[in-house]
């Protein structure tokens, strides 16, 4: 049984797919799965999934016509194995020592998830920029503050999550994210958060790839109506600014102050 599960949905994701595999084969950690949940996309998608998992049984490949996104990540978290899971879309990319980075603070503080640093990928793979946010409220996160209109969205591709945790939810709740198109992750987040904070760890796990071919680029009106629908917190535009911005100062703040808590470590 590996430690890490990491769970891809896929479709037709052949510009990217090799690439993200290649940041989980290449961890420093190598006690993990990696299952890719293709929903029988029509281009090379699956050919390459399976000439990586040819050579690394470590990766699975499972493709079927699904629902969308939520059910293809539902599908693979049922079919995995690990104690920490993990959900990487096809054209996104984890750093080298990201499941080290996890396990250490685990070990240390036995969090149910966890996040890094949020930071974003060009489409070429360059590091572009980093985001020095080191705290969130759980009560904010259950609430639904955590959305582009307030907080700011938390960032999927920095996020693991115990097994325990997942289990968890309700069959109910696990529908509603099923049911969701485009910000299924949202809901997700809200209901973690009923039951326990969110740990930040001073450094980058993963990022989102930044290209013009993003899904939530294209369709980020249709996922804010998504995240509307599910009944957020919610503030006028001048107070919503203002209160983003004292966050991002408090959660800076908060960055500093774990970074140079990891400093004393050494």
């Amino acid at each position: 049984m590996a430690t890490f599960s990491v769970i891809t949905p896929v479709l037709n994701g052949a510009r990217f797919i090799g690439a993200a595999i290649d940041s989980v084969t290449a961890q420093s950690n190598t006690d993990w799965e990696m299952i890719v949940v293709d929903g029988a996309s029509t281009d090379d998608t699956a050919k390459i999934v399976a000439d990586k998992s040819s050579g690394d049984k470590r990766i699975r490949l499972l493709s079927e016509p699904d629902q969308g996104m939520y059910d293809a990540l539902l599908k693979g978290v049922d079919a995995a194995q690990g104690e920490w899971i993990c959900w990487l879309n096809s054209d996104d990319l984890y750093t080298p020592w990201a499941f080290s980075s996890l396990a250490a603070a685990a070990q240390k503080d036995s969090p149910q998830w966890v996040s890094g640093y949020p930071a974003c990928w060009d489409e070429h793979g360059g590091l572009r920029y980093v985001r020095p946010l080191g705290a969130y409220s759980q009560k904010k996160i259950a609430a639904g503050w955590h959305h582009q209109n307030l907080l700011g969205n938390l960032q999927q591709e920095s996020i693991f999550f115990r097994r325990s945790l997942f289990e968890k939810l309700e069959a109910e709740q696990r529908e509603r994210i099923r049911a969701m198109r485009l910000a299924g992750d949202f809901l997700l987040w809200r209901f973690f958060a009923e039951h326990a904070p969110l740990m930040v760890i001073p450094t980058v796990l993963g990022g989102f790839r930044r290209h013009q071919e993003n899904m939530s680029a294209q369709q980020h009106e249709a996922y804010m109506a998504e995240v509307l629908s599910t009944d957020p917190f919610t503030l006028p535009a001048p107070l919503s600014r203002l209160t983003g911005y004292a966050y991002r100062l408090l959660a800076a703040r908060a960055a500093i102050r774990l970074s140079a808590e990891a400093d004393k470590s050494f």
